[in-house]
């Protein structure tokens, strides 16, 4: 089970950053939040795949696992969600911001796990990523788009508790179920603004 729910989520990650990307390349005013977008879900594509294929026990792939899952947590995801209320609310970001969040990101990541707040850190982290969705939803007006993100809202918040109460496969199965929609609601956002 666990298998098949890392291969599906492998697959729900490659869809968004395939539909992320087909939208940077039509897309003006938000192509940097696009490509964020794209970048990372390719951040926890490269983390499922590393969990497939890498061997945790081992010194160097235990370490290179370790960094994937990292990187796909405490940065992908919420780069993942600034790009999504960025596109929501209009309100483009230049490429430099992207790189001070991310960088800030880093900063308050390494400063959590040397303080020993790991756990509460991806507690609180989590609850914000699902918060900004949600908060996305305020903006997006058309159908098309908040249909389909409100269900991945639904899948990603029952994936998140899953984690903490079942565990991993069935986490992951919702996780992808939830990325598949957020996909959807990438490739039918509108190129442009919609007047209100």
């Amino acid at each position: 089970m666990l298998i098949l729910s890392q291969v599906l989520f492998l697959v729900a990650a490659l869809g968004v950053a395939l539909a992320a990307k087909a939208k940077a390349n039509r897309e003006d005013s938000h192509s940097s939040e696009y490509f964020v977008i794209t970048l990372s879900a390719l951040a926890a594509a490269l983390s499922i795949l590393g969990q497939l294929t890498l061997d945790a026990e081992g010194s160097d792939s235990g370490t290179l696992l370790r960094i994937l899952n990292n990187l796909a947590i405490y940065a992908g995801a919420p780069m993942l969600v600034t790009g999504v209320v960025a596109i929501a609310k209009s309100y483009p970001i230049s490429r430099p911001a992207w790189g001070r969040w991310l960088l800030g990101l880093f900063a308050l990541f390494e400063l959590c796990r040397r303080m020993g707040y790991g756990e509460g850190y991806t507690l609180i982290l989590g609850g914000c990523c699902l918060a900004g969705l949600a908060v996305s939803l305020i903006w997006f007006r058309a159908r098309t788009v908040a249909v389909p993100l409100t269900a991945s809202l639904a899948f990603l918040v029952a994936g998140f508790a899953a984690h903490y109460l079942y565990g991993a496969a069935l986490s992951l199965l919702l996780g992808a179920a939830g990325l598949a929609l957020l996909g959807k609601s990438v490739k039918n956002a509108p190129l442009r603004p919609q007047p209100e």
